[in-house]
């Protein structure tokens, strides 16, 4: 199967809506989550962003599954969960996603949702710094 890279941004939200819903498209979900989020062609809704953040998140979206752990962590749009944040910062790290690797490094240095740990910190923040991360590379080495 070929890859192919979709760009939304000329898409008006009717249009997206419609991609998600009805061909249960993740990539307009993230998009309406990230509009929601942001305000962008939409009023401001944090509430519509996590919804979509999240459907996205469940069909396995890298991207949604990280901005689920940040909301999370952050408390913001739903009560502060730092163990559901992990959960969603470890589905977005094992499909790749390298600020969640990084963010799961900050959440094992902190203690924050798991037990302190700085070498399985180290650890993430390695695997994000080889994959080009350079916010782990500095925290790795700061962690030295």
């Amino acid at each position: 199967m070929e890859d192919t890279v979709i760009y939304y941004s000329g898409r008006n939200i009717r249009n997206l809506v419609r991609l998600a819903d009805r061909d249960d498209d993740a990539d307009a979900m993230f998009e309406l989550g990230y509009r929601y989020y942001f305000g962008y062609g939409v009023r401001h809704n944090i509430g519509k962003a996590l919804l979509w953040f999240y459907n996205a998140a469940i069909r396995g979206d890298a991207d949604g599954c990280y901005m689920m752990g940040t909301m999370l962590s952050c408390g913001e749009g739903v009560e502060l969960d730092d163990e559901e944040a992990v959960y969603w910062f470890l589905q977005a790290a094992d499909l790749g996603h390298l600020d969640s690797m990084n963010e799961l490094g900050i959440m094992f240095a902190e203690g924050y949702g798991v037990e302190k740990d700085m070498a399985i910190a180290r650890e993430w923040w390695q695997k994000a710094a080889d994959a080009g991360s350079e916010e782990a590379q500095e925290n790795l080495e700061r962690s030295a």
